[in-house]
């Protein structure tokens, strides 16, 4: 049995799941969490003015191969990151994912990992993971499980050629960072 009665010790950066999560559904609460996290991680990341797209602009978060969120991410589109509604995609291409904000890449092989890399490495795009080395192969953040609490690790070069600014705070939480400095890009 996973241990994923997951208390998360990350300060005031996220509450701790509720009891209900906890293990027979370990692999749901799993990502019920990587859900919350993805909602809180767009209060921690600042973007360019020019990605905005007006008030009438959704935030788009989108999952890239495969969706092992189920109801947990599309419970998200009832919030809004600051005054924009979030709306999800679900891309079949690198080349679709180009309009998002976050892509959240699931179970996806190096080589597309690599071809989003370059097709949104300059675009103010979030590029998210869950797996292994997901930093050192040209992620922004990598969600990591250490200790059967959820974690995130932090590309900081990725961040800065995306032009998207993590907050203090974030870099401070995460279990490794990547690149040059550990402040603000």
């Amino acid at each position: 049995m996973l241990p994923f009665l997951i208390l998360v010790s990350l300060g005031g950066f996220l509450s701790p799941p509720p009891k209900a999560w906890a293990a027979p559904e370990a692999l749901i609460g799993e990502y019920r969490l990587k859900a919350a996290f993805l909602y809180r991680i767009t209060q921690f990341v600042e973007w360019p003015d020019s990605n905005a797209g007006g008030e009438d602009a959704a935030f788009t978060l989108c999952v890239l191969g495969g969706d092992p969120f189920g109801e947990s991410l599309r419970e998200l589109t009832a919030r809004k990151v600051g005054q924009r509604r979030i709306a999800l995609l679900y891309p079949v291409s690198v080349k679709e994912a180009q309009v998002c904000q976050i892509v959240y890449l699931h179970e996806v092989t190096r080589k597309t990992q690599a071809e989003l890399s370059s097709a949104v490495g300059d675009l103010p795009v979030l590029t998210v993971g869950g797996s292994p080395q997901f930093i050192d192969q040209g992620g922004a953040i990598g969600f990591v499980v250490e200790g059967g609490k959820l974690r995130m690790e932090l590309n900081l070069d990725v961040l800065r050629r995306a032009n998207l600014k993590p907050s203090a705070k974030l870099v401070e939480v995460a279990v490794r960072t990547l690149g040059a400095g550990r402040g603000r890009p």
